[in-house]
C-alpha cells in the first residue's frame, strides 16, 4: 500500500513539474520583463524575446547580441551598442537611440515607429522592410544600408547621409529629406510623393518608375540620375541640376520647372509640362543605300565584221 501511495506522489510530482516548466515556457515566448536601470552590457548574448519597455539604458552594450522580438518599446538607449546585433521583429516604437551604434545590425522587419535615431551610425544596416514611420534620422548616417520595401512616411531625415543606400520600392511619402546625401542610392519603384529634396544630393541615383510627383527638387542635383519612367507629375523643380539625367518615357505633366540646369538631359518620349512629348536626341541615321551599279556590256560587232 505504501509503494502505490508513493508511485501516486511521484505521478502528482511530475505532473506539477511538466505544468510549470510549460507555464515558464509559454512566459519566456510572450516575453520575458527586465528590470533594468542604467547601462547594461550584454555581448553575443542570447536575448529573444526580452522586455524593456520604458526602461532607461542610456549607454548600453548588446553589441552582436541575439535580440530576436526584443522589445523597447519607449526605452532611451542614448549612445547604446548594438552593433552585428540581429533585431528581427524587435519593437523600438517611440524609442531613443540619438547617437547610437547601430552599424551591420539586422532590423528587417522591425517597429521603430516614431524612433529617434538623430544622428545614430547605421552604416550597412539591414532595415528591410522595417516600419520607421515618422521616424527621426536627422544628421543619421545610413551609407550603404539595405532597405528594399522599408515603410518609412513621413520620415525626418534631413541631412542623412543615405549614400549608395538600396532603398528599391520603398515607402518613403511626403519625408523630409532637405540637403540628403542620397549619392548613388537605389530609389527604383520606390514612393517618394509630395517627398521634400530640396538641396538633396541624387547625382548618379535610380529613380526608375519611382513616384515623384508632388515633390520637391527645388536646388537638388540630379546630375547622371536615371529616372526612367517615373512619375514627376505636379513636381517642382526650381534651380535643379538635371546634367545628363535620364527622363526617358517619364511624366512630367503639371511639373514646375525654372532655372535648371539640363545640359544633355534626355527626355525622349517623356510626356513634357506643357503637354507635348520630349523629343529623342541621338536617333543614329539611317543608313545609305548605295546606288545600284549597272553593268555596262560591250556593243555588238557590226554585221559582217570578222
Amino acid at each position: 500500500m505504501g509503494v502505490t501511495r508513493n508511485f501516486g506522489n511521484t505521478v502528482i510530482a511530475a505532473i506539477f513539474l511538466s505544468t510549470a516548466f510549460s507555464a515558464t515556457t509559454s512566459a519566456q515566448n510572450k516575453g520575458t520583463r527586465v528590470t533594468a536601470s542604467g547601462a547594461q552590457k550584454c555581448i553575443l548574448c542570447d536575448l529573444r524575446y526580452r522586455y524593456y519597455q520604458g526602461a532607461n539604458m542610456d549607454g548600453s552594450n548588446f553589441r552582436g547580441s541575439y535580440l530576436f522580438n526584443a522589445n523597447f518599446t519607449r526605452t532611451s538607449l542614448i549612445k547604446a551598442r548594438f552593433d552585428s546585433a540581429t533585431l528581427v521583429l524587435a519593437e523600438f516604437e517611440r524609442a531613443d537611440l540619438t547617437d547610437a551604434n547601430l552599424i551591420k545590425a539586422n532590423f528587417g522587419r522591425a517597429s521603430m515607429y516614431g524612433a529617434t535615431l538623430r544622428g545614430a551610425r547605421m552604416n550597412f544596416i539591414d532595415l528591410e522592410s522595417a516600419h520607421l514611420e515618422a521616424a527621426e534620422l536627422t544628421n543619421a548616417n545610413l551609407t550603404a544600408a539595405n532597405m528594399p520595401r522599408v515603410h518609412m512616411p513621413r520620415v525626418f531625415a534631413s541631412n542623412a547621409n543615405m549614400r549608395s543606400a538600396n532603398l528599391a520600392e520603398a515607402d518613403l511619402r511626403g519625408g523630409n529629406f532637405r540637403g540628403a546625401n542620397l549619392e548613388g542610392a537605389n530609389l527604383s519603384g520606390a514612393n517618394l510623393s509630395g517627398a521634400d529634396l530640396t538641396l538633396a544630393n541624387l547625382r548618379a541615383a535610380n529613380l526608375r518608375g519611382a513616384n515623384l510627383s508632388g515633390a520637391n527638387f527645388s536646388y537638388a542635383s540630379l546630375l547622371t540620375a536615371n529616372l526612367t519612367g517615373a512619375d514627376i507629375t505636379n513636381a517642382t523643380l526650381y534651380g535643379t541640376n538635371m546634367k545628363k539625367a535620364k527622363f526617358i518615357d517619364a511624366n512630367l505633366t503639371g511639373a514646375r520647372i525654372a532655372s535648371v540646369i539640363q545640359i544633355r538631359a534626355d527626355f525622349c518620349n517623356a510626356q513634357m509640362p506643357k503637354g507635348n512629348i520630349g523629343k529623342c536626341k541621338g536617333k543614329p541615321k539611317p543608313a545609305k543605300t548605295a546606288p545600284a551599279q549597272t553593268q555596262t556590256l560591250p556593243d555588238k560587232p557590226a554585221s559582217g565584221t570578222p
